[in-house]
């Protein structure tokens, strides 16, 4: 089986040369004449001089190639880019700070090419901040579990080794690299979950925290919602619309009728503040409708920032 490592990295200079080593090392021992690998090292327009160091790096048994976002659009966006431009059928992603241990990998290679679709890393002896990594962490993994059908422990591991072929623009929108888990869930896949060795953070400083969870809220309402069944959602918001709309010509209808020929004064009933009301709904559900359908039209285009990047093969 052939495999794409992708790596996104931003501000990392400090820890690639250890990272890389241990991935030189890790795709040696791995090679068995059955596997061939390749790197992908994406820098997501890092402002230090992580392209630079990232540049310099040597292949070996492998083929590198590098790609540079020209700014900073989001690791999910830097993974797609990875993924995009990735020629082998199976893919593995960690994080470039270092703290997945690659060492992992070689174990999880093994459950992979049991016939497994998905291989899950968890954190359970996670080396983060308590109050700033770890509670965020939790919160945001109990909601993503309520929410959808995923039995995974930690949606935020991002190493893991899953099949290309379930990646699409369905999958891949937003930031999908926190969902990814529970997007495919309904793929029927076969997913095992592997407790990984993460380790503490050596050099540079996570921007994350508790900010991550209104990001996941809101994708996870718009997977609900729109994702999942999209078009029957689509009519049935439709519909609720115009029974909004309905339910309003009717109010104000019956409160003319009442006015003209029976001389109830509109403020007698409370048939103004209903009108309102269902006008209001009516146009709730027609944004609601507006806005996936330009969801839509964006997922099926791409965004450009996507494309803002280049490639160096080394």
């Amino acid at each position: 089986m052939n495999y794409s490592i992708i790596v996104p990295f931003y501000n990392e200079s400090l820890n690639i040369k250890n990272l890389h080593d241990e991935l030189t090392e890790l795709i040696n021992k791995s090679l068995n004449g059955q596997r061939k690998f390749e790197l992908i090292y994406v820098d997501d327009g890092s402002t230090d001089d992580t392209f630079l160091r990232l540049d310099n790096l040597k292949k070996k048994n492998f083929d590198l190639k590098l790609i540079k976002n020209n700014k900073n659009l989001s690791q999910s966006i830097a993974l797609y880019n990875g993924i995009n431009n990735s020629k082998f059928d199976n893919l593995i992603f960690l994080d470039g700070d270092g703290q997945n241990d690659p060492n992992d990998i070689a174990r999880m290679l093994l459950e992979f090419e049991k016939g497994n679709d998905l291989v899950h890393g968890y954190r359970k002896n996670r080396k983060d901040n308590f109050f700033t990594k770890k509670v965020p962490s939790i919160i945001a993994n109990h909601i993503v579990r309520m929410i959808s059908n995923s039995k995974i422990i930690d949606h935020g591991c991002t190493l893991k080794i899953i099949k290309k072929k379930f990646l699409d623009n369905k999958i891949l929108w937003g930031d999908f690299h926190r969902l990814l888990a529970a997007r495919v869930n309904s793929e029927k896949l076969k997913i095992v979950q592997f407790e990984t060795n993460h380790r503490a953070r050596k050099h540079g400083e996570s921007n994350y925290g508790f900010s991550r969870i209104f990001k996941i809220f809101i994708d996870l309402i718009y997977l609900n919602l729109f994702h999942k069944s999209k078009t029957r959602n689509f009519y049935f918001i439709g519909f609720l619309g115009l029974i909004s709309l309905a339910l309003s010509f009717i109010s104000v209808t019956y409160m003319l009728i009442l006015k003209i020929f029976k001389d109830v004064s509109f403020i007698e009933t409370p048939l103004p503040i209903l009108s309102v009301l269902f006008t209001i709904s009516f146009l709730i559900f027609f944004a609601l409708l507006f806005v996936s359908h330009l969801i839509t039209i964006l997922e099926n285009n791409n965004t450009s920032k996507k494309d803002d990047f280049e490639i160096f093969e080394k």
